[in-house]
């Protein structure tokens, strides 16, 4: 049990305690329970609720690996500082958060390797030379599927990284405070939106599939079904992201102590120059910022890596410098006020940490890129990696026409470039994007795919009969 711990009326924070709740199968004085019954889905893991009512155990069921408290009653720590010791106590959430991740995007996985297989087995209506078509040859069904698996191959990425990170900070080879609420942020933003897009993923290639994705026997509907509660235990999304919106803000309060306010403004305005974001929060703040209104003129100019990144950053940087400004309360401090505040900007907050989160997947798209030695390999990922940004950008292009950041006409090529070119390119390689998962048939356990192309084969040996 993760409990508050005090001695000699000092609270020293959040630790565990060992608490035997049962004796031969009995629940103890004090300790009661409740099982939750049938679920909407996951319903192999068995879930319940315990309470407790003026439950005591003994001092030595604290478990001390990181702090005691000795039979006088003083309490002691290996560590020292308050803010670590709390992380590390609680470290086994962000643990369960990094494993949610890792199973959300093995889940996408799985629904896309079906889907996509399907759209490449199934025919329908006929196209130009009078035969029928396979689907993932109609442009709808490529602008279905194509920016999923895109998306998804960022998140494979992303988890890989994240898993690097928890090493390091668990292992003690990086185990810094910077470097442990670096991993609590991208550990927070990643369970949001990977657990989201998962839904958003899943939903889509059972629809992709037609009737036969609604059939209990090819997964998709139990899949979506397990992955709904991933978006609310191990943290709801919406507090996750509030998280990491308020480690972007600390990280922007630590680059601008000055009292001039007057620097956030001419921020918001895009008056200062070219700025970096690590994945953790931001970093290096007062460098300046480019005004792509007048810069971004073309296509060409977005295709470029370090346009993209800049595009994507910029956003992050000027969402998280508008919301400082409105957040901030001149006069004496007035708690109600700021909680007022907070209130009235808490959607802003969320949409900030989503776009943070959207760079983060990016850039760790972008880093695996510059491991794979093979070129056409690496080309195709790169188109792949085009794919996520552009996706991005296209489904952000309001707020970068209104705060002048594209023209009309470059919004438009946007859309244009991811249509015309992007999923061209793309199609021809569907099958080794997903063979490249490893999916074997005992993990898949759908047969979709094949039963569609004995189908094919059967009514093509019809025709010739």
């Amino acid at each position: 049990v993760f409990a508050q711990l005090y001695t000699g009326g000092e609270k020293h924070g959040v630790h565990a305690f060992y608490v035997p709740i049962r004796k031969k199968g009995k629940l103890l004085p004090g300790v009661g329970s409740e099982d939750d019954g049938l679920k909407g889905g996951l319903n192999g893991i068995d879930n319940g609720r315990l309470f407790f009512n003026q439950v005591r155990i003994p001092r030595t069921n604290l478990l001390n690996r990181y702090a005691d408290v000795t039979p006088e009653g003083t309490y002691t720590s290996v560590i020292e500082s308050p803010g670590r010791r709390f992380f590390t106590q609680l470290g086994a959430l962000v643990q369960g958060r990094v494993s949610l991740t890792g199973a959300v995007v093995n889940a996408q996985k799985l629904a896309l390797d079906i889907a996509v297989r399907y759209g490449l087995e199934r025919k329908q209506f006929a196209g130009a030379d009078g035969k029928e078509q396979t689907l993932l040859d109609y442009g709808r069904h490529q602008r279905r599927l194509l920016p999923l698996l895109a998306r998804t191959y960022a998140q494979i990425f992303t988890h890989q990284e994240l898993l690097e990170q928890f090493h390091l900070v668990f292992t003690g080879e990086n185990d810094t405070d910077e470097a442990r609420q670096d991993l609590e942020t991208v550990a927070a933003a990643s369970k949001a939106l990977s657990t989201w897009y998962a839904l958003d993923t899943i939903q889509e290639c059972r629809e992709a599939c037609g009737g036969q994705g609604f059939m209990a026997e090819h997964r998709l509907t139990g899949l979506r079904a397990d992955m709904d509660v991933y978006v609310t235990f191990e943290g709801d999304n919406n507090v996750m992201l509030q998280l990491v919106a308020k480690r972007l803000l600390t990280d922007y309060a630590k680059a601008f102590k000055s009292p001039d306010f007057g620097t956030l403004a001419n921020y918001v305005a895009g008056q200062v120059g070219e700025a970096t974001i690590n994945r953790g929060g931001l970093r290096g703040l007062a460098q300046k910022m480019v005004d792509f209104g007048s810069t971004a003129r073309s296509v060409g100019f977005v295709k470029e890596e370090e346009h993209q990144h800049q595009l994507l950053t910029d956003r992050v940087h000027t969402m998280i410098a508008k919301l400082a400004n409105n957040l901030k309360h001149s006069g004496p401090k007035d708690s109600a006020k700021e909680a007022e505040l907070f209130n009235r900007y808490q959607n802003d907050l969320i949409l900030a940490a989503k776009a943070h989160g959207e760079l983060i997947l990016w850039e760790a798209f972008t880093s695996a890129l510059k491991t794979i030695k093979d070129d056409d390999s690496r080309q195709i990922l790169t188109w792949l990696r085009d794919l996520y940004g552009f996706s991005v950008l296209e489904e952000n292009l309001a707020w970068y026409l209104i705060n002048g950041r594209l023209s009309s006409s470059r919004a438009e090529a946007i859309t244009e470039y991811i249509d015309t070119r992007l999923l061209p390119r793309l199609r021809p390689h569907a099958e080794s994007l997903v063979d490249a998962f490893l999916l074997t048939p005992g993990l898949v356990r759908s047969t979709l795919a094949q039963d569609e192309k004995a189908r094919q084969e059967s009514r093509t040996e019809l025709v010739r009969k």
